[in-house]
């Protein structure tokens, strides 16, 4: 069984006898919002305002480590759509029928992944600077996104590589360059399902100065899911999540409406090939 406190960790084993890891802060009977962290983990989660924003709007805040990442065991071969499965079965665990997921960068298609996996189940789900899959509908196959692949997919010296750059953000304590890679090739392999399929709304959230994913293949994305509403930042870049914080975690909470402010441009719920460049 998943036991958690508030403000603390805790451990699941799930029927594969994987184990799996996860914080939680928040209320106890808090409405459950799960956290898909990028590439780099989520060591620096916690921060002073949204500590308050889900003690204020009474919200149970879980971060799920990844395979690989924190305590969770790695799992070999594993896709985007398997991750959403684990997601299911935690919940389970812990007692939470009914939850919304939002995830950031690389853990965006997780969240994704969540709303085709179980759409009833999930209240809300929310999609930041996201990763587009790498064929298919809402595609995006630019050598942008095979550049890292360069320096860190050589078996070798990929993960001294991926070490550097983490200690240079000095977070190499507290992520694993194995993890890192590899969780950044599930993000650009086939995600294991058609996210034309997706039957329950995503809202998007992107930055119009993101220089490492472009507009363009966020409205690809868009334009493929269909039932989609997505907001840009005309001044953000790629990690801007922690500035709108408000706005993207209170509209997770089937209680509140997330108030968005006028310096948002919206894309449209369906057409996003009409949307401003």
């Amino acid at each position: 069984m998943a036991t958690a406190t508030v403000g603390t960790t805790g451990t699941a084993r799930l029927r594969d006898g994987r184990s799996i890891t996860f914080a939680v802060a928040g209320p106890t009977d808090g409405f459950p919002v799960v956290y898909c962290h990028g590439v780099i983990g989520s060591p620096r989660w916690r921060t002073p305002e949204l500590v308050a924003l889900i003690h204020r709007r009474a919200i149970r805040y879980l971060i799920v480590d990844r395979p690989g990442f924190g305590g969770s065991d790695p799992c070999p071969g594993r896709t985007v759509l398997d991750f959403a499965r684990d997601l299911g079965e935690l919940m389970d665990l812990m007692g939470h029928q009914r939850f919304s997921v939002v995830g950031v960068s690389a853990g965006a298609p997780y969240a994704i992944a969540c709303a085709w996996a179980l759409p009833d189940r999930i209240a809300a789900v929310a999609a930041v600077s996201p990763l587009g899959p790498p064929d298919g509908a809402g595609s995006s196959s630019s050598f942008r996104y095979r550049i890292p692949l360069i320096p860190f997919g050589a078996p070798r010296s990929g993960p001294i590589v991926a070490g550097i750059c983490l200690k240079a953000l000095r977070l190499r304590c507290q992520a694993s360059p194995r993890a890192m890679i590899d969780d950044y090739v599930v993000c650009r392999t086939p995600w294991g399902f058609d996210p034309s399929e997706i039957a329950i709304p995503v809202t998007v959230w992107h930055g119009r100065a993101d220089p490492l994913v472009p507009l363009a293949h966020t409205r690809n994305l868009v334009a493929a899911m269909g039932n989609t509403t997505a907001h840009v930042h005309p001044m953000a870049g790629h990690f801007f999540y922690n500035q709108r914080l408000a706005e993207i975690v209170e509209g997770l909470h089937p209680a509140e409406r997330s108030v968005v402010t006028p310096d948002l441009v919206l894309l449209g719920s369906v057409n996003a090939a009409s949307a401003p460049g």
